[in-house]
């Protein structure tokens, strides 16, 4: 596991890879082998070629049980799936309220997530942080998080010890330059696909910013030697495109495309928000096949 965890992080300079924030509980029945997330696992499996990294959340971080798992065989069962998968790497939820959270509260968080590699029964052991919500209140990095995220991101290295791990930054748009230095991967870009359907806050005011395809990937990321370490996230692929192209899965394919050609490290695009990953027509199987 080590040396895949390594040539992950080294692919992930040279290839586009998806990073699924799967908000989905395991299991539709008690201790059913986790079904809910087997939609995930057949995309997995039929693109063996696709490099995933897939956020587990049980709580807004690793559950209130505070024990390896949330002490929930569901999980246990689903993480360990997809341990047992070639490529793919499992990474936990830290939310930090855009600074927010204090400290003790995120060690706390990343200390449980590394206990969870000390399980015995299954290896249900996860292999990076997911700090999410990281920009600053404003919604502008303008490097006043910089203290409270190297903090954060030294302290999950120590807490995993020898282990390498990834720590990955959710700003959601632009990032100050600085962050790449304690982030491994930065979420760049974090909004719907255009402001004409889906959930209301895509067309709601203030509307947030639509995916504009390679002009998105420009303005988030200028710098092109970190590209390989960025990530975007288009959710609510419905409707139409900025430009009037319909939400299909030709769309799709041609954006990610053109992420692969920007050499963006990682992305995830989905029909719908987190919670499913079956929402038509982007649903995670044809996420995974457009990457192919």
């Amino acid at each position: 596991m080590q040396l895949f965890l390594l040539s992950l992080l080294v692919a992930s300079t040279s290839a586009t890879g998806i990073l699924l924030r799967l908000y989905v509980y395991p299991a539709t029945d008690f201790n059913d082998g986790a079904s809910a997330w087997a939609p995930v696992r057949d995309a997995i499996t039929a693109n063996p070629s696709v490099e995933w990294q897939v956020v587990i959340n049980p709580h807004n971080g690793p559950g209130l049980s505070g024990l390896p798992g949330d002490d929930d065989v569901n999980y246990i069962s689903g993480t360990a799936q997809f341990n047992a998968l070639p490529n793919v790497r499992t990474i936990g939820y830290v939310r930090t309220l855009n600074g927010a959270a204090p400290l003790p509260e995120i060690q706390a968080n990343i200390t449980a997530w590394a206990a969870w590699n000390s399980y015995a029964a299954s290896d249900i052991s996860v292999h990076g942080i997911f700090f999410d919500e990281t920009i600053e209140p404003s919604g502008i990095s303008d490097c006043s998080n910089l203290e409270y995220l190297t903090s954060a991101t030294s302290y999950a290295r120590q807490a995993f010890g020898s282990t390498p791990i990834v720590t990955i930054c959710n700003f959601g748009a632009k990032p100050d330059a600085r962050y790449y230095a304690i982030c491994n991967e930065i979420v760049v870009f974090e909004s719907c696909l255009d402001n004409n359907a889906g959930d209301p806050v895509c067309n709601t005011a203030p509307l947030p910013p639509q995916y504009q395809d390679q002009a998105t990937i420009n303005a988030n990321i200028p710098d092109a030697t970190v590209a390989g370490h960025a990530a975007v996230i288009v959710h609510d692929f419905v409707g139409t495109t900025y430009n009037g192209q319909p939400a299909d899965v030709l769309t799709l394919k041609s954006y990610i495309t053109t992420l692969k050609s920007k050499l963006v490290g990682w992305a995830y695009l989905s029909s719908s928000g987190y919670g499913t990953v079956t929402a038509t027509p982007v649903t995670v199987g044809a996420l995974a096949s457009a990457f192919v």
